[in-house]
């Protein structure tokens, strides 16, 4: 039972961001440029106890985006929202809660909307600088599966589901290396105002369910790359930072959220038009 219901959580995220594409397609009368690509990126989760680190989760994730470029006042006010669904299963090397090793699988799956509003300096066809700052939203379900801990016991594994909701802001830049060739680059920060991580421990049979407030910390992100013809390709780091959260007590026990970083390092391949 708890499989089916997470793969409806699934489901539902799929086509909520999926259905973001109609929504996102350029009107006729604005210029502007549309950009869809695959995305392979190496993901880092780790989480920390007092400086101790309590578990680390690595592997690879693949994703698939669509972004549009929107260009208004001569081409100067740019509006570039963007849609990302990704997914993937990691490894797992952590601990019980009794602090007993354990080795085991996390699959990921969720995705992101983001939107920026910029300021053209220059022009595509020599040199540009642009300024920029928006919004996002990352959803997504972290499914930490069953294993068999160091001492032989069993570890049940349940899924947390998580929403963040953050500020971002920061520069691009293009150059052009041809007629038909540029180089682009960005580099901005983020900062999420509201967060918040649900254990669905009632799927697992560990008690109620509980939703935890992860605190609030910034984090990084950048991208260079170069667009030839209709192709673009470009190496990125994005990251997400979250302090520990509050006690909640479900019953006689409390939980909470540890502080916790998130680093991803990626490579986008896809055609722009």
């Amino acid at each position: 039972m708890r499989d089916l219901i997470t793969v409806r959580r699934y489901l539902i995220i799929a086509l909520a961001l999926v259905s973001c594409f109609g929504i996102m397609m350029p009107a006729p009368s604005h210029a502007g440029e549309a950009n869809a690509y695959l995305a392979l990126e190496w993901f880092e989760w780790k989480e920390f106890n007092n400086g101790t680190q309590l578990l680390k989760e690595t592997g690879p994730r693949y994703g698939l985006g669509f972004s549009y470029t929107f260009e208004f006042l001569k081409q100067h006010l740019i509006l570039k929202p963007k849609v990302e669904i990704f997914g993937g299963e990691v490894d797992y090397d952590g601990q019980t809660q009794a602090g007993v090793p354990v080795k085991t699988d996390t699959t990921y799956f969720g995705g992101k909307l983001e939107a920026d509003l910029g300021w053209r300096f220059g022009s595509l066809q020599s040199t540009s600088l642009e300024p920029f700052a928006g919004l996002g939203f990352r959803a997504w379900l972290r499914d930490i599966q069953n294993a068999t801990a160091s001492n032989g016991t069993q570890a049940i594994g349940y899924t947390e589901e998580w929403i963040t909701v953050y500020l971002r802001a920061g520069l691009r830049g293009d150059i052009a290396v041809g007629e038909k060739a540029r180089l682009f680059a960005e580099v901005g920060g983020k900062f999420p105002f509201y967060n918040e991580n649900t254990a669905y421990l009632s799927d697992a049979g560990l008690g109620s369910d509980v939703t935890l407030k992860p605190g609030n910390r910034p984090s990084l992100f950048a991208e260079i790359g170069m667009k030839y013809k209709l192709v673009k390709a470009s190496l990125y780091y994005d990251s997400m930072r979250f302090s520990k959260s509050d006690v909640v007590y479900s019953g006689s026990i409390g939980y909470l959220q540890p502080k916790s970083d998130a680093d991803m390092y990626g490579i986008k391949i896809g055609v722009a038009f």
